[in-house]
């Protein structure tokens, strides 16, 4: 097994469809650059994804848009964060490795940050042994069920010893939001208080997006 070195500028990656993005997800990003110290966070909406089905009159465009009006809000903005285009602009499924592949040229030091599903079955991913080995893996937990950090647990060892993995598993108070739910109240007119900010709620509304 060759481990890459790890060194230069610390570049999180954090990955996702966020349809739309909410306050879950702005949270997330907040303690990934805080927690990890990293120097730059990349945001990347997908483009087509190989594990989730996106809604037939999906725009990954307006997806785009509305995570960068989220970071553009004064509570949210940072230098150090850029929402990026990069899996959009890729022709084929946004596969992690090649993304990662492609941040790499930026720096040897990068932080893929992972929900609690996608942690547990990295190894299973395309070129899975490839991630493990190369990218430093940041694990926010949904949910503070002791069977399931018991689970994590296993996995963060599991990964250190099979694949030297540098694992991070951050103290983390996840907001539960759930982005189908989101969906159904926009698309029955309801609020999204506490929910979305209020920017990106306009701009779904302006859109005429979710109906």
């Amino acid at each position: 097994m060759t481990l890459l070195p790890r060194t230069g500028p610390r570049i999180g990656i954090y990955g996702g469809t966020f349809d739309p993005v909410h306050m879950g997800h702005l949270h997330a990003a907040e303690v990934f650059l805080r927690t990890c110290s990293l120097d730059r966070l990349y945001i990347l909406p997908t483009g087509i994804t190989p594990h989730k089905q996106v809604r037939a009159d999906d725009d990954p465009r307006d997806r785009l848009h509305m995570l960068e009006i989220a970071f553009s809000h004064p509570d949210y903005a940072d230098p150090r964060i850029v929402v990026s285009d990069y899996e959009q602009k890729q022709t084929g499924k946004s596969y992690t490795i090649l993304t990662l592949e492609h941040f790499r040229e930026e720096s040897g030091n990068l932080f893929l940050l992972c929900g609690t599903d996608m942690f547990l079955t990295l190894p299973k991913w395309y070129r899975g042994d490839e991630i493990l080995q190369s990218t430093s893996i940041v694990c926010l937990e949904r949910t503070d069920d002791p069977e399931q950090h018991t689970t994590i647990l296993a996995a963060a060892k599991q990964y250190r010893e099979e694949y030297g993995t540098e694992v991070f598993l951050p103290p983390f108070s996840p907001i539960e939001i759930s982005s189908t739910e989101i969906r159904r109240r926009i698309q029955a007119n309801e609020s999204t208080e506490g929910l979305l900010l209020p920017a990106v709620r306009a701009y779904i509304d302006d859109k005429n997006l979710y109906r």
